[in-house]
């Protein structure tokens, strides 16, 4: 199950980054740096090669929280409901990401989970949860 939630996470960082990107009428260079500067501080915005180390980590973290969901609810038997099981992760995803926010940069943690919610339940968690539920079909199914 860790190649597809591998194939999950990056998927779901390409969805939510082209979003973010869409909605904050900004380019993926400088969502990558604001990433990098939750690593290095306001350095990162002194050179979009800073970008490079935030596009790595976000990447990461969108990998690692694809594995644990496919692990947490492949445990507990929720893949079969793949929708219920991408809300509910995309709440526990954005609030986790809403504390880091909060301890690393200070930001206050509410106005920060309220703005990224929709984020990660509709353009991270959904299309994660929806990707790995197709993996899960017995190729029977794919006929």
């Amino acid at each position: 199950m860790i190649g597809p939630a591998i194939v999950a996470g990056i998927i779901g960082g390409i969805i939510i980054d082209a979003f973010l990107a869409i909605m904050g009428h900004t380019s993926p260079v400088n969502i990558w740096q604001f990433v990098a500067s939750t690593v290095v501080g306001q350095a990162a915005y002194s050179s979009p090669s800073y970008a490079v180390l935030g596009f790595c980590v976000h990447f990461i973290v969108s990998i690692v929280w694809a594995i644990i969901y496919a692990y947490v609810f492949r445990a507990i038997g929720q893949l079969r409901n793949w929708i219920l099981g991408a809300i509910v992760w995309g709440i526990v995803v954005d609030a986790a990401m809403s504390l880091l926010l909060t301890l690393k940069m200070g930001s206050p943690w509410w106005p920060t989970f309220r703005g990224g919610l929709l984020a990660h339940v509709v353009f991270y968690a959904l299309p994660v949860a929806l990707y790995l539920a197709y993996q899960k079909r017995p190729a029977a199914a794919l006929k």
